[in-house]
Order: structure tokens, then sequence, then C-alpha cells
């Protein structure tokens, strides 16, 4: 190899992507408001912020899981169980509010798809980020 650095990719910046999840919701929503109607605005809103919400939920459970007690105690499946029974049960409660949601006609379809869409996106922009970052300090080497 070119270069004798030790690039750690371990460390994914997960603060970064938390605030981007907030800044491309409210930019997406700006947006929105701007070009569409006010439903459509609002229902990027609300799907970004159930989108980070549900982001925040997991990526909790997940350090739980991983740094938890279950998991060095040697109940590695009991932990795996435990995480699984969360994920689908949070999965399930945010399927119900989307349905509610829609049902209801609070929301409109798209809208909503491109709020949900938030986390995805800022996982998206911080990956290029730390691409670049790698490719650049291994250019330099």
């Amino acid at each position: 190899m070119a270069t004798e650095k030790n690039i750690n990719l371990t460390n994914f910046p997960l603060h970064r992507v938390e605030i981007a999840n907030w800044i491309v919701a409210v930019l997406l929503t700006f947006i929105a408001a701007l070009a569409y109607p006010q439903i459509i605005a609002k229902s990027v809103l609300i799907g970004g912020i159930l989108a980070n919400i549900s982001f925040l939920f997991m990526k909790k459970d997940l350090k739980n899981f991983l740094q938890g007690k279950l998991l060095h105690s040697g109940k590695e499946k009991l932990a795996k169980v435990q995480f699984y029974i969360k994920y689908y049960g949070r999965l399930a409660a945010l399927a119900a509010i989307l349905y509610l949601l829609i049902r209801s006609e609070i929301v409109q379809p798209i809208g909503l798809l491109i709020g949900l869409s938030t986390v995805t996106l800022s996982i998206l922009i911080t990956v290029t980020t730390v691409i670049k970052r790698v490719y650049f300090t291994a250019k330099e080497a």
C-alpha cells in the first residue's frame, strides 16, 4: 500500500448522521413548503420526525446490544432475542402509525416517503464525506 497510516473505518461518525438527519429533514421540509402544497410539506416533516426518532431508538438499542451486559455475560441468544423483539415491535408500531396517518389523510404518501428517506440520505452524505476523507488522506501519503 502507498500509505502507512492506520485508517480506522470502524469508528463511523454516528453523531454526524444524527445532526445530518435533522438538517436534511428541515431542508427537505423547507423545499417542499416552497414548491408544493402545505400537505406535502407537512408530510415531509412528519416523515422526517418519525424516521429520526426511529433511528435514535435503533441506535440506542443497538448500542445496548453490542455493549450490553447480556452479550458479555454469555447470554448472547437472550440478548439477540430481546433485540429482535424490540426491533420488530418498533417496526410494527411505526407501521401502525404510518397506516393511521395515511388512512386518516393527515399526510400525503409521497411526501411522507420523502420525509422517511431523510435518514438514508444522511447516511449517504456521511459515508460520502468519510470516503472522500479516507481517499484524499491515502492519496496524500
